[in-house]
């Protein structure tokens, strides 16, 4: 393969090639057992695709968001309030009981240290529309300090896994289509075309796995992927707050 290819076809940065592109590449690649099924490995086409850089690229950025959209879909159905209710914002309300009242109050002084936005004295007014408006306020600005920080490497590896748990996820509606069409057919060529026993097997057995994969694992490990975003997210803020005020 090309350093083109090496390179997920020069997609703009790492979240773009892993999060994105990579979840649509592996959707396809379950077709692998019915191209060779039938004769026409999927691999002779995505190296001819390749023979036009252009063309890849194109077919990459179209690729990325189709994932995208559908692992966004995903993300909506598993925190229907989002952003409110998912990890990072949730465990910053101070009547959430995840995280301990301590931990919430350091967290806070923090941010407020941070961005003068303080979301533990403005509990008082009941007001829970604007405190949660706040505290989405409060996040969105600790992303913008955040990433470009010295703190910021472990933070982009983490939202990099959790993008690619999710996008994968979300696209499970059609890598699960891909796994049953090609079990079906590889089944189809073996019985009336005398294909090789080989690979209606392999093929029931990838669909089984992404049946598995698609609704007893994958949901949950989008769960603590964010949550494992959300701690490093502010574990990240309580670094930068201590070296601004060291």
């Amino acid at each position: 393969m090309t350093k083109s290819w090496l390179n997920y076809i020069n997609l703009s940065d790492n979240y773009e090639r892993k999060a994105r592109f990579l979840p649509a590449l592996l959707t396809i690649f379950l077709l692998l057992p019915l191209t060779y099924s039938i004769g026409v490995p999927i691999l002779g086409w995505v190296t001819t695709l390749l023979g036009s850089t252009s063309l890849a690229s194109v077919i990459a950025v179209g690729f990325s968001h189709l994932a995208s959209a559908f692992g966004n879909r995903f993300q909506e159905h598993l925190w229907p309030r989002w952003p409110h209710d998912a990890p990072t914002n949730l465990w910053l309300h101070p009547d959430n009981c995840v995280r301990s009242a301590q931990q919430k109050k350091q967290w806070h002084k923090a941010i407020k240290n941070i961005t003068q936005l303080d979301i533990q004295s403005y509990k008082a007014t009941g007001n829970s529309t604007e405190l949660e408006a706040l505290i989405n306020d409060a996040v969105a600005q600790l992303r913008n300090r955040l990433w470009q920080s010295e703190f910021a490497d472990r933070l982009k590896i983490h939202n990099c896994d959790y993008g690619f748990a999710r996008n994968l996820t979300g696209m499970r509606p059609i890598w699960i289509s891909f796994a049953l069409i090609s079990a079906a057919i590889c089944w189809f060529e073996y019985f009336f075309s005398g294909a090789d026993l080989l690979w209606p097997i392999i093929s029931s057995v990838v669909a089984i796995i992404a049946i598995i994969l698609a609704f007893l694992v994958l949901p949950d490990y989008v769960r603590i992927k964010a949550h494992h975003y959300a701690e490093t997210f502010l574990s990240a803020v309580l670094q930068l707050d201590k070296s601004i005020h060291a």
